[in-house]
């Protein structure tokens, strides 16, 4: 069986409800030779997430400025849902995210709900790591235990949606 080209894969994603995106990274080194290395190996995890169809990066040369080392990447990305996406954004914290295809993103409800439940869970996680810096032992535990509380519950909206 002959191998897809970059065209057939990218419409097979985006005809079954994919993306192909484009999502840009800038890091920082010392070191130039690190400062590749970390690229390509940071490069090398986020192409293997799970719903990547498809990625492939280009790393700029890296730049001198003040004693430290700066490169831009570019990763191509062919993924198999929106909520992949988001997803991949929120690990990642790319500085920059094109869709390229398709032109109009339609979300079925579930998937929608499952986003944005994604979106208050890493909000919520942040607000956590602020709040606990200021908690003794005691207050640091009861709030442990309603988060616990909070998680169930979203685990149990988010194994509901788009279910009704």
């Amino acid at each position: 069986m002959a191998q897809k080209t970059f065209k057939e894969l990218r419409d097979d994603v985006v005809k079954d409800g994919g993306l192909h995106t484009c999502l840009y990274f800038d890091l920082h080194s010392n070191s130039p030779d690190a400062l590749k290395e970390v690229m390509v190996g940071f490069i090398s995890k986020l192409t293997k997430e799970e719903g990547v169809r498809f990625g492939v990066g280009e790393i700029d040369e890296p730049m001198e400025h003040q004693g430290a080392f700066s490169a831009t990447a570019k990763v191509t990305l062919l993924v198999d849902r929106f909520g992949t996406l988001v997803s991949l954004c929120s690990s990642y914290g790319p500085i920059g995210v094109e869709i390229e295809e398709p032109l109009e993103v339609r979300l079925p409800l579930h998937e929608a709900q499952e986003a944005l439940l994604l979106v208050s869970s890493i909000s919520q996680q942040f607000t956590n790591i602020m709040l606990k810096k200021g908690m003794d032992e005691n207050e640091k535990a009861a709030f442990e235990g309603k988060m616990k509380a909070r998680i169930e519950l979203g685990k149990r909206l988010l194994g509901t949606a788009g279910r009704e």
